[in-house]
């Protein structure tokens, strides 16, 4: 019974380490409100469009996609007006995902394409990378996950080649998800485990989340002792990376049968997420269960 439920609480973290953002919501309505603060100071075009390029991916961030879609297409009104092809082109690639978290599937792919002309032309490999994480995205939205893994890593290695690690990880974290809608958990896992090595010397947080990734794939399976020895050599990087250990510390010894710590765990996880004003929910609902198991 102990094992059954684990299980399940571990792909439920899964989901929250894919998730997890760079800033708290709390930290991003600061910088939200430091820019808008200084926005209308700006006279320069170029600073102004850049400005308002950061903005509109702050408010995706937020989830307030029609003021993001407002911020975008005033950027891509000034840098046309400059003649920025790769500011158009960035704003272009922006503005495609958009489309997709709000599920203009069309819109978005023909966006894409204009984007992906603005790469070839500006012969801008990152551009070209970015382009194939978009084009994942909506061979996943089209549930053809073969695509979309494909799609990444070939974004992968061309974020690879320039040294872009946030790329490499977006990549990555979207060939996962592809291989894991097929079904093809022993996969992810081995794929994970042939990028951890890489993150090992080139970014530490990286490293940190693809192991707390493993720990929680490995316990999904019923892998208690890989899971166990992951999350014991995870090193805590963030307030929000200990809560994500505490959660899955939680979800091992509720396997192992020990209730109490799982409880103990849980609990610090929740207060961890709150006082940063994060949302506790699957911390309290872990917190929850364990108490009703004990």
């Amino acid at each position: 019974m102990y094992m059954v439920v684990a299980r399940q609480l571990a792909i439920r973290i899964l989901d929250s380490i894919w998730l997890l953002k760079d800033l708290t919501p709390s930290e991003l309505e600061k910088r939200k409100n430091t820019l808008e603060y200084y926005l209308p100071r700006i006279k320069d075009d170029k600073e102004r469009a850049e400005t308002l390029l950061e903005l509109g991916r702050i408010e995706c961030l937020l989830g307030n996609t029609v003021q993001a879609a407002g911020r975008y297409h005033e950027c891509l009104r000034l840098f046309r007006k400059i003649g920025d092809r790769l500011g158009i082109g960035r704003t272009l690639y922006c503005i495609t995902l958009l489309h997709v978290e709000r599920g203009n599937v069309e819109k978005a792919e023909n966006v894409l394409r204009e984007c992906m002309e603005f790469a070839k032309e500006c012969e801008s490999l990152w551009l070209k990378a970015s382009c194939y994480v978009a084009k994942a995205r909506l061979y996943f939205e089209r549930g053809e996950y073969g695509k979309a893994v494909e799609t990444s890593l070939k974004a992968f290695d061309m974020f690879g080649e320039i040294g872009d690690v946030d790329g490499m990880g977006k990549s990555l974290q979207n060939a996962c998800l592809a291989l894991m809608k097929e079904g093809k958990m022993e996969k992810t896992i081995e794929l994970l485990e042939s990028i951890r090595d890489t993150w090992k010397e080139t970014s530490r947080e990286n490293y940190v989340l693809t192991s707390l990734q493993l720990a929680a794939m490995y316990l999904s399976l019923g892998e208690i002792e890989k899971a166990e020895k992951l999350v014991k050599e995870a090193e805590v990087t963030s307030p929000r990376v200990s809560a994500l250990v505490n959660m899955l510390k939680a979800s091992i010894n509720l396997a192992m049968g020990k209730t109490s710590k799982a409880v103990e765990h849980a609990e610090s996880a929740r207060e961890t997420l709150k006082k940063l004003g994060l949302k506790a929910d699957l911390a309290s609902e872990i917190l929850k269960i364990v108490k009703g198991l004990s």
